[in-house]
Parts: C-alpha cells; sequence; structure tokens
C-alpha cells in the first residue's frame, strides 16, 4: 500500500482513535459508553466521507465491527450500530441521492434516542415500584439504571436503605455509594468479600446488566457471588435492564479476557499471574424477577416473552 493509499484510509477511518478510548473506558457502564458509540457514528454520517450508499454501507461496516470489537460484552453497542446498519441496507434501492439518505440516516439516529430515553423512563419507573417502606436493598458495581431506580423511589418519599459493594479494583460501587448518600439515601459500603455477612439483612439484590442471553446475563464480576450469596440467604435477585441489552451468544459469542492487570498489582514477580476479569456471566437461574422498560416479569416469564429464540 503506497503512502498515499495509507494517508487516504487514515483519513476514512479517523475514527480509530475515538473508539480507541471506548475500549480503554473501564469507569463508564454500558448506557454511556453506548450513547457515546451513537455520537461517534451521528458524526460519521455528518462528516459524510462516501458519495453513495455502497460506500457508505461498507465505510460504516467497518465502524460498526470496530465499535463492537471494542466494547464486545456490552449489548446496547451493538444493538444500535446494527440497527442503523440494517437501517441502511433497508432504504430503497432506488433511492440515489446521497443526501437524502444521510437525512434518513441521522433521523433513525434521533429516533434511537428518543426511544431510549423512553425506555429508560419506564424502565426506572417499574424499578421504583418494587422497593417498599423499610426495604433494605443491596446492589453491586454501579449501574446507571439502578442508581436512577433508587433516586426515583427517594423522590417518591419511600424509606429504604441501600448497601453498596466497593466493586473493586476501580471501586465504581463506592463512588456510586457516595452519591447515594449525598441524595439523601441511607447507605452503607461494605467490602466485595464481606457480602454473606450483611446478606441476611437485605430483602433483595438488584444489579444491572452489560447483556443478556438464551441463558445467562453478563454483568461486572462479582455478580455471581452476590446472587450465590443471596440464594444461600434465601433472599430475591433482581436484574433491571433495556431489553435492547438482549444479544444471543448465536449472533455474537460472549469473550471474556484479562486486562489492565496492573489494577490490581502493578509489581512484576517470577511464577506470578494476576488476572482481572470486569465481566462475567451469571446463570438465569439465580434470577427471581427482571424489570425492563415493559414490566416486571418472573424470570420464566421474562424468557417466554423475550428470550425464546
Amino acid at each position: 500500500m503506497s503512502d498515499q493509499e495509507n494517508s487516504e484510509k487514515k483519513n476514512q477511518e479517523y475514527w480509530r482513535g475515538e473508539v480507541d478510548e471506548i475500549r480503554k473506558d473501564s469507569v463508564h457502564g454500558s448506557h454511556f459508553l453506548a450513547d457515546q458509540s451513537l455520537d461517534i457514528i451521528e458524526k460519521f454520517i455528518q462528516k459524510r466521507d462516501y458519495n453513495n450508499r455502497t460506500e457508505l454501507f461498507q465505510s460504516f461496516s467497518k465502524l460498526v465491527n470496530a465499535l463492537v470489537r471494542a466494547k464486545p460484552l456490552m449489548a446496547l453497542i451493538y444493538y444500535r450500530s446494527h440497527r442503523i446498519l440494517d437501517f441502511i441496507e433497508s432504504l430503497p434501492k432506488e433511492e440515489r441521492d446521497i443526501k437524502k439518505v444521510q437525512k434518513m440516516v441521522l433521523n433513525e439516529i434521533q429516533v434511537i434516542r428518543t426511544e431510549s430515553v423512553e425506555r429508560e423512563k419506564s424502565l426506572i419507573k417499574f424499578g421504583a415500584r418494587m422497593i417498599l417502606d423499610q426495604h433494605t436493598l443491596l446492589t453491586h458495581s454501579s449501574s446507571r439504571v439502578v442508581e436512577k431506580i433508587l433516586l426515583e423511589a427517594k423522590r417518591l418519599k419511600k424509606h429504604f436503605r441501600v448497601v453498596c459493594t466497593e466493586s473493586r479494583p476501580l471501586y465504581e460501587g463506592r463512588d456510586m455509594a457516595i452519591r447515594l448518600a449525598k441524595a439523601g439515601i441511607k447507605t452503607r459500603l461494605i467490602a466485595d468479600a464481606d457480602l454473606p455477612r450483611v446478606m441476611n439483612e437485605v430483602n433483595f439484590v438488584i444489579t444491572g446488566v452489560d447483556r443478556i442471553t438464551e441463558t445467562s446475563f453478563i454483568n461486572k464480576t462479582g455478580s455471581y457471588a452476590a446472587a450465590i450469596v443471596a440464594r444461600e440467604s434465601e433472599v430475591p435477585f433482581y436484574i433491571a435492564l433495556d431489553t435492547a441489552k438482549i444479544l444471543p451468544k448465536r449472533s455474537y459469542p460472549a469473550k471474556f479476557v484479562s486486562v489492565n492487570e496492573r489494577e490490581i498489582f502493578d509489581k512484576k514477580v517470577n511464577e506470578l499471574t494476576v488476572e482481572n476479569f470486569y465481566f462475567e456471566e451469571i446463570p438465569l437461574s439465580y434470577v427471581h424477577k427482571v424489570v425492563c422498560e415493559a414490566g416486571i416479569f418472573e424470570t420464566e416469564e421474562y424468557f417466554e416473552r423475550f428470550l425464546n429464540f
């Protein structure tokens, strides 16, 4: 490949750096990163480094693949980017005006944003219903939707308590605990390994979800331990999610890798291997109820309605 061709490719794939920032982001949750991804997609469509639909589809496909590979366990990125890709492919073949195509795709992006906001509002409403006065609930990691559910319950003047785990190694659970306390919610912060001590005081556990498959849900490491301890203590385990996070394994395999090992231990020791897996897979058999934008469901009912592919 000549220097000129390399330069042209670099200009066409200017978004590589932005996608890499999403790949490196270990702090923010799936909703935030999906929103960032949608911003990148919108900028790509607006920039219009394409002359016809074929060029648009081919170059956009590269961007979609890069975004999905950046966060393969975050189903919302997959859902939104592939929905736009399918939208482009479904446009009438006779439509050759690239400006009209661009306008239609940009409009679809706005539709996705509007739908996402409405679904989240509905999900928060249903989630807040599950919290009753004098409840104590436990959550692991930091889920935007779980936090909004708790804040909505507080707005409704419900009196409840929350237990948050630190959520090592980046302590996003600790940060969430601070935000909840500042909002006036009575909050306790515990170490991840301290779950068994407090579980008998809890009415239910609720976590967010990064992805839900045919048989499992994927969330921050430590969620599986919380589910096991909850079952042993006969405490219900609930998950809260937008149904756009449904992504079967046969559509896209779930791969788990160790990253940023220095967050756990930053020294080199002979014969010592450090592993830092951010995400893990939890069987749906541990889940009692699922709250989504369509309502609150027993797990079997949710499976029949949304996961019976």
